[in-house]
């Protein structure tokens, strides 16, 4: 089939991979483009520790794994939610200027597209208008399933204000979950129903009637059976909205939204032997795009489950044959880099040990850790709902925590209204407890660290917990 598609692939694909410690980003790059892929979609705080201000250092070595591969980043992800503070809603001027900080950021690294997602005003992308044009960024909002699906009403109400606006620079962005046939056993909807505790049988039950009702239908029967559901068992119920939050569309209905697609996300959970992604119809939605004339990027995203160890690369060769048996391709080649076995030090409470912290009296005030967040991208402070510490048996509440990032430290009361200091993804934050005089350090001490953070697109916290025995650094 002739067209003008291209390949990127996101990123986030590969964040376990990298944080696990084996691959490198640039690694990761390479195999990219053993793949015939020459776009790169990132999540800007995948990379850059201070995104969405730009890094210096990072910013070179971003450019320098471009230009040595032959790659280009064609797009970076972000969230604007009207939720993010506790006890109101994100004015306009504040959404608007989170978009003018990532299309500067965007500028600044040569990324042409950004991609919005979250729960926000859709008048967002009018105020966008004139800072996308002045510095030549495309802004997208992603039509997802469940999330930001073109059945809501603030998605069509966006849609409509791109199309009013006539504007290049806003568009939208379809993710693939669109067109999600059936409920396969390995996508993230069952593996997220699973995980909140929902029973198989009603799993099973639930993807066979998804594959015989209308998307209306499903939902319909999803809500009637979380209002029989007691609300202690939330659980269950949460097991429920995963599923429900599935949709599958007539490709067609592509077909009015075409003029304004500036990019697509190819999502996918599995791949069969014959090179099919079996939940999404990709055989239909495909050829859509190639006679409709779009000639953007599709950015491969792994949703998948992989156990322990997998190589995530595996389905991404299967879906990039998917894409060869439909719109066809071409590869380059370069080395295949060994991929190295996990790091020991991946909990969320780093084993790189402990520090007494002084004041500049050089009195002893205190005791650093480190910690990470499992969460896929950064989050401002103020997303942060609890942190709970025990040091030796001995509880610490937030009254005695503090946090430290990028040099500047706040108290666990402050951090409720911090939102230009983020937590980012794989680099370590240091928490420090507040315990004068500190801990011996000539013998190994056990810290209990949990921790639990809003997710302001989610109704539920995500967070997580260790305990480790640690020597002083």
């Amino acid at each position: 089939m002739s067209n003008f598609i291209k390949r990127s692939v996101t990123i986030y694909s590969f964040k376990d991979m990298v944080s696990e410690g084996r691959l490198t980003w640039e690694e990761c790059i390479s195999k990219i483009v053993n793949l015939g892929i020459t776009g790169v979609e990132l999540l800007g705080q995948l990379y850059f520790r201070e995104c969405p201000e730009v890094n210096q250092e990072d910013l070179a070595a971003w450019q320098k794994m471009m230009w040595r591969y032959g790659t280009k980043t064609v797009a970076h992800d972000f969230f604007v939610d009207k939720f993010m503070y506790l006890g109101r809603t994100l004015t306009l001027r504040e959404g608007s200027r989170i978009i003018e900080n990532h299309v500067k950021f965007a500028a600044a690294i040569d990324c042409p597209i950004i991609r919005i997602g979250g729960t926000f005003d859709p008048e967002l992308f009018r105020l966008a208008k004139p800072v996308c044009e002045d510095y030549g960024v495309k802004l997208g909002v992603e039509i997802h399933n469940g999330s930001s699906s073109w059945i809501l009403p603030e998605i069509k109400e966006t849609i409509n204000i791109i199309r009013q606006m006539n504007s290049p620079y806003l568009g939208i962005i379809p993710d693939m979950s669109m067109f999600q046939q059936t409920i396969g056993d390995n996508s993230m909807p069952v593996f997220g129903a699973k995980q909140s505790g929902l029973d198989v049988q009603t799993i099973k039950d639930l993807q066979k009637a998804y594959e015989s009702e209308s998307n209306e239908e499903f939902r319909k029967r999803c809500d009637r059976m979380i209002e029989k559901i007691p609300e202690h068992e939330k659980g269950k119920r949460m097991g429920i909205f995963h599923l429900r939050r599935c949709e599958n569309h007539d490709p067609k209905e592509l077909i009015e939204h075409l003029p304004y697609v500036i990019h697509v996300h190819g999502k996918f959970w599995e791949m069969t032997e014959d090179n099919e992604e079996p939940s999404i119809n990709y055989k239909e939605v495909l050829p859509v795009l190639a006679q409709g004339g779009y000639d953007g990027y599709i950015s491969a995203e792994f949703e998948g489950m992989l156990p322990p160890g997998a190589d995530a690369f595996e389905p991404q060769v299967r879906f990039q044959k998917l894409l060869d048996k439909y719109l066809g391709a071409s590869y380059p080649s370069f080395p295949d880099p060994v991929v190295r076995p996990p790091q020991e030090d991946v909990a969320c409470l780093s084993s790189k040990g402990y520090k007494n912290r002084k004041n500049k009296q050089g009195e002893i005030t205190g005791v650093e850790l480190y910690a990470r967040s499992s969460y896929y991208r950064g989050i401002p402070l103020c997303l942060v709902e609890n942190v709970d510490i025990k040091i030796d048996g001995v509880s610490y509440g937030t009254d005695k925590i503090s946090f430290e990032i990028d040099g500047e430290v706040f108290t666990f009361a402050q951090m409720a209204t911090v939102t230009a200091f983020y937590w980012n993804y794989g680099h370590l934050a240091t928490i420090i407890v507040d315990l004068p005089g500190g801990l011996d350090e000539g013998k190994k001490h056990e810290v209990f660290f949990k921790y639990a953070l809003r997710t302001y697109y989610l109704p539920f916290y995500m967070g997580g917990e260790a305990t480790l025995s640690l020597d002083a650094i």
